[in-house]
């Protein structure tokens, strides 16, 4: 029996029977390729690799195939990489090499190529597999994927997809689908840059009547909501008729969008473009789709044998971090009760402060910058992004309000911090455990710093460092005209304004109403550009980026180094790993993209990205994924444990039977029958869950952490309002089954609360009172408190009229299975 369900991405991992096929056909082992080609990588370099034929020379080292068909492959990708202008690394070089071979088996002979593809199936059907995969069809040739990491280089292997497909035959349209306007000009940029192509972008190039006028070869660059099968009133919409009956070459950018339903809209469109399954042979394109994330959003759209049958290439984010690409990342997440969530986002908050605080200062520190200079490390400045699923018109009205609601819960902690900066020691006292509470959320080596400086000096160098601080700065938010959706933080000091921050949201005008109806004034900047536009200009001094979704896609920056996530649910896979890609992404030495193996200890915190969730439960499905594909501890089965067979016949259990209300009576009444409840406690801590991953292993550690608050809540006592409290609790009996044997007076709920029968643990945030919603709190503590030690009187008298009987026990048919954790090497 397994330990635990697998993931969606381990189980299309499993079942990539089109990637296998054609490694079959090439005679080669993936494992044995990817090892030989990385070490041809790591030795030499990827662009000497290419050039001078060493990538060919590893894979003829492990090729049991035709070795002149792989030069012949080898061949078609080094004129298509020098087109795209792409020295490959060896992951993409191996799968430009399987899909060459995928795009020549096609042109020799297609209806072979169907039946050995089937044969293949036929042999390699998944056996484990929740799911059959269904014979290859012709219209699955017309479809092509790539499974690659967020930083793995899935746009160059895109142009030089196109490079090898552009010459295939003649072409009515060649198209980019983006999932956005800021993609679209992302692809239309880089391809100008190559000069390659002609490239024309929808909508910045011209009208919709242009379409039209171009030249086959053009490469037209849209987003999919540019996309509609007819055009809606007199906007930007490009009715898709417009490239019908046409053989057009598409591309997909994230290509796991469109997945909602079978017969998903945006993936009708583009098979529509692509003439997937045309009725007439010659309108039968290509659809060459890309993304990270097919393996999340393959199970729960059942989209599995789409993509086992399409995907010509998997590099993941297990195999992208396996080979040191990327930042290692230390993972913390708090989790609490309603009424401690305020605390909670604070204390995260403060924490997610100081571990970005704790890189900004590594980063300017000199040890640092002469050992990222002596280990020709590229490292940007340090960013902290905070980010949410939406913000202000999101398709759910819930989704919506929340997500604003988090939002200007982090601006007004913001603008708490920065003017009152006696805020932010208390907070720093309780984070760092001077205050009667340890909170352990945070990284050893930021909570080792932070402790050594005198708390002063501690909350004016955080404010300085990250915010650009002078005493006398006056904290304002500031819409930018010029840039749509754009909030720019700042801090006014005399006539000129320093910004420090930006909030990127779809509806700008929207936050300030919320946030003007929270109390935070806004104002209007008509002079000052884009400021999310210059986040990677030279000494840019905006540190801190707070948004949604819109930059989870195509944002191409190094810069984001601290990750604190607002409410991101269980369901959200897809947008989980490309949230995480952008904090992961890392230039490297000399812009190979890795982390060094064993760095010097002041350049640690710059290749580690901190991630903090707040709200969120979002990061566990992708942990397990980690763990499903290697990138963690091991799971290995030690035995079983069997039930006692023949079972002894004179084993016995003992049963106890609920007495009757009617025999027995409880009193709740003065304070003698406290001494009949047994004591109690109440938690308002916060459950703690961080992960961290490190060297290929993912650890993880959960634990509580919180004070004992007991004497400070009962000094708040003259705040409850019995009368209310009393009917609370005459509500609660009624709701009780048989409970009409209780009594209970105002004396004895009185005893209650003044007795020393119960504890409060929590933190200490939770007892303040600054206003109504805080006396509210407290109110409903008392109720708890009461309604526990009520519970435990009656149980207890309960209990004691219960009569036992003995029972023969049962055998249970069960077997089980034991398990051990173990670490890699073991």
């Amino acid at each position: 029996m397994a330990l635990v369900k697998r993931s969606g991405h381990a189980k299309l991992k499993a079942a990539l029977v089109l990637r296998d096929a054609l490694l079959a056909e090439l005679g080669l082992m993936q494992l044995a390729a990817m090892q030989q080609l990385r070490n041809v990588e790591e030795n030499i370099g990827a662009e000497p690799g290419l050039a001078e034929g060493k990538y060919l020379d590893a894979l003829l080292s492990v090729c049991k195939g035709s070795s002149d068909h792989l030069i012949t492959l080898d061949g078609n990708v080094r004129a298509a990489c020098l087109k795209a202008g792409l020295s490959p690394r060896y992951a993409q070089y191996l799968a430009l090499v399987l899909f060459a071979h995928w795009v020549t088996a096609q042109q020799d002979d297609p209806a072979a190529f169907l039946i050995r593809l089937n044969e293949y199936l036929t042999q390699h059907q998944p056996k484990d597999a929740d799911f059959v995969i269904q014979p290859f069809s012709e219209a699955d040739l017309q479809l092509a994927a790539f499974w690659m990491a967020t930083a793995a280089g899935k746009t160059h292997v895109l142009h030089a997809c196109l490079a090898l497909l552009e010459k295939l035959r003649p072409w009515n349209s060649i198209l980019i689908i983006t999932p956005s306007e800021s993609l679209t000009r992302q692809h239309a940029e880089k391809l100008r840059a190559l000069a390659a192509w002609d490239v024309f972008a929808y909508p910045m190039d011209g009208d919709a009547s242009a379409l039209g006028r171009l030249p086959p070869d053009t490469v037209i660059v849209l987003d999919i909501n540019k996309l509609a099968v007819e055009k809606k009133g007199d906007g930007l919409t490009v009715p898709t008729h417009v490239f019908k009956d046409g053989c057009n070459l598409v591309f997909v950018d994230e290509g796991h969008k469109g997945l909602k339903t079978e017969d998903s809209t945006w993936k009708a469109l583009q098979a529509d473009l692509a003439g997937i399954d045309a009725t007439e042979t010659a309108h039968r394109g290509l659809l060459i789709e890309f993304s990270a994330t097919f393996g999340q959003v393959a199970e729960g759209e059942h989209a599995f044998g789409r993509y086992a049958k399409a995907v010509i290439f998997d590099y993941a984010y297990d195999r992208f971090h396996q080979d040191r690409y990327g930042k290692d990342f230390w993972h913390l997440r708090l989790q609490g009760k309603e009424d401690t969530s305020a605390i909670l986002q604070q204390q995260t908050l403060t924490a997610a402060l100081l571990a970005f605080w704790h890189q900004r200062i590594t980063f300017a520190s000199s040890e640092a910058r002469e050992a990222v200079s002596y280990a020709g490390l590229q490292v940007a400045a340090p960013l902290w992004v905070l980010l949410g699923l939406s913000v202000i018109g999101g398709s759910s009205a819930k989704k919506d309000v929340e997500q604003t609601s988090d939002v200007v819960d982090v601006l007004r902690f913001l603008h708490i911090t920065l003017t009152r900066p006696n805020e932010l020691r208390n907070s720093l006292d309780q984070l760092l455990g001077t205050a009667g509470i340890l909170l352990d959320i945070l990284p050893g080596e930021v909570r080792a710093i932070a402790s050594a400086l005198p708390r002063e000096a501690l909350v004016k160098r955080v404010l300085t460092d990250v915010f650009g601080w002078h005493a006398g700065d006056k904290a304002v938010f500031r819409i930018i005209r010029s840039a749509s959706g754009e909030l720019g933080l700042g801090l006014l000091r005399g006539d000129s304004c320093h910004y420090f921050g930006v909030v990127n949201v779809g509806d700008a005008s929207g936050l300030k109403k919320k946030m003007e109806e929270n109390g935070l004034a806004v104002e209007e900047d008509a002079m000052s550009s884009s400021l999310f536009a210059a986040l990677d200009a030279a000494g840019s001094k905006v540190n801190v980026l707070i948004g949604s979704r819109r930059f989870a896609e195509g944002w191409d920056n190094y810069r984001a180094s601290s990750l604190t996530l607002l409410r991101l649910g269980q369901g959200e896979g897809s947008l989980i790993i490309q949230m995480f890609g952008r904090v992961v992404r890392f230039a490297g030495v000399k812009g190979d993209g890795k982390r060094m193996e064993s760095p010097p200890k002041a350049i640690v915190p710059l290749q580690t990205a901190y991630i903090y969730g707040l709200k969120s439960g979002y990061l566990d499905t992708f942990l397990q994924g980690l763990s499903d594909n290697g990138v963690s501890k091991l799971t290995r089965t030690m035995g079983k444990i069997k039930p006692l067979d023949p079972f002894p016949p004179l084993l016995q259990t003992v049963i106890a039977e609920t007495p009757q209300a009617r025999d027995f009576s409880v009193s709740a009444m003065g304070g003698g029958w406290l001494k009949a409840a047994n004591p109690i406690r109440i938690s308002l801590a916060a459950s703690v869950a961080s992960s961290q991953l490190k060297a290929g292993d993912v650890s993880h550690l959960k634990d509580e952490v919180g004070s004992d608050l007991t004497e400070d809540f009962k000094k708040r006592l003259a705040l409850i309002d019995v009368d209310a409290l009393y009917r609370h609790l005459v509500d609660f009996r009624r709701q009780q089954a048989h409970w009409w044997n209780f009594r209970f007076d105002r004396a004895g709920i009185a005893a209650a609360l003044h007795s020393d029968r119960y504890v409060i643990f929590g933190l200490p945030g939770v007892l303040a009172i600054a206003r109504k919603d805080d006396i509210d709190r407290i109110n409903r503590m008392a109720g708890t408190i009461v309604r526990r030690l009520f519970e435990s009187a009656y149980r207890k008298q309960e209990s004691r009229h219960c009569r036992y009987q003995r029972k023969a026990a049962a055998p249970l048919n069960l077997e089980y299975d034991y398990y051990k954790e173990i670490a890699h090497g073991e």
